[in-house]
């Protein structure tokens, strides 16, 4: 669950500065409010470990580097400013300025839980298109709990999603030059 921590507006600088002294706890900027993460089960931590891991053997030896939710992802548009941490985050930035925050990201992951639910598929999807439009990159949102992932593209013009995958089904990730199978991604649920 997320909580809200800030009841007034601070700046991305206070944010920022705050972020990097707090080493227990993971904080969101939105727009200068701050949002606490709270921790996930067993079963998302299970799932953001694997589909890191299937992405980062894929990219051994690419200029890509796979983050699994301990980097920050700055967001910048005429509409917002954010910096988030995703799930799972493939960047590639060889000449990256800061080393706990990526400023592009090429495919983004955000695997649902119960509480974010809400700001994974609307809010975040909203800020991670801006990102991604630069890239031609990809969203995934990944339910934990059955297999059932959405791929959200730039698409004529806007965000959106552009196919939902389920058992036995592969994923192409264009960006990456990468099909997934669902049944490597849940290995442990019936077909």
């Amino acid at each position: 669950m997320q909580h809200k921590i800030s009841h007034s507006l601070i700046t991305a600088e206070a944010y920022l500065s705050h972020e990097k002294a707090s080493l227990d706890t993971r904080h969101e900027f939105i727009d200068g409010y701050v949002v606490a993460m709270a921790g996930g089960s067993i079963r998302h931590g299970k799932m953001i470990t694997n589909i890191a891991r299937l992405l980062g053997n894929h990219l051994v030896g690419k200029p890509y580097d796979v983050f699994s939710s301990d980097v920050k992802l700055k967001v910048e548009s005429a509409f917002v400013k954010s910096f988030r941490y995703p799930d799972v985050m493939v960047s590639c930035e060889p000449d990256r300025q800061y080393e706990d925050m990526c400023e592009s990201a090429t495919v983004l992951v955000e695997v649902l839980s119960e509480s974010t639910e809400l700001t994974d598929r609307v809010y975040k999807s909203a800020e991670y298109g801006h990102v991604l439009n630069a890239t031609q990159g990809e969203y995934l949102v990944v339910d934990p709990d059955r297999p059932v992932i959405e791929k959200r593209m730039w698409h004529d013009g806007r965000f959106e999603v552009v196919a939902t995958y389920g058992t036995g089904e592969i994923i192409t990730l264009e960006s990456l030059k990468l099909d997934l199978s669902m049944d490597d991604l849940y290995p442990n649920c019936p077909p």
